[in-house]
């Protein structure tokens, strides 16, 4: 049995990718608004696996608003005789929510008032 998980919300940081033995990990941060708490915001952290996580390192940025879905997942180590932990979200689905226009962080806005825009998405593989 595992625990389900579901954020929403906006990239902390850009996507990074580490190789983990035979296969390559993506960290995301997802900075999520508490609903009931204007002022407190929860960062997040999230990990896509293999291609997943590919795709998250090649398309996403930081600021872009994402749904994580995925499992709950403790890692558990010692450092200095401490016992160290950490929870994070280990992703089965990314979903890129809004248009890459949309994100905060573009302050290029030529698509604005445009009945044309760029059709990256089209590239996408899901």
């Amino acid at each position: 049995m595992y625990s389900k998980s579901v954020l929403v919300g906006n990239l902390a940081r850009d996507p990074e990718t580490r190789t983990a033995g035979d296969s390559k990990v993506t960290r995301l941060v997802v900075a999520v608004n508490d609903p009931y708490l204007k002022d407190k915001v929860s960062f997040i952290d999230a990990e896509a696996w293999g291609k997943l996580g590919e795709i998250c390192e090649k398309y996403l940025e930081k600021g872009r608003k994402v749904l994580v879905d995925g499992r709950l997942v403790q890692d558990i180590w010692e450092k200095d005789g401490k016992s160290q932990s950490k929870i994070y979200v280990k992703a089965d689905n990314v979903q890129f929510i809004g248009s890459k226009n949309e994100n905060p962080q573009n302050s290029n806005n030529e698509d604005e008032g445009s009945s044309s825009s760029n059709n990256y998405d089209d590239d996408v593989p899901f």
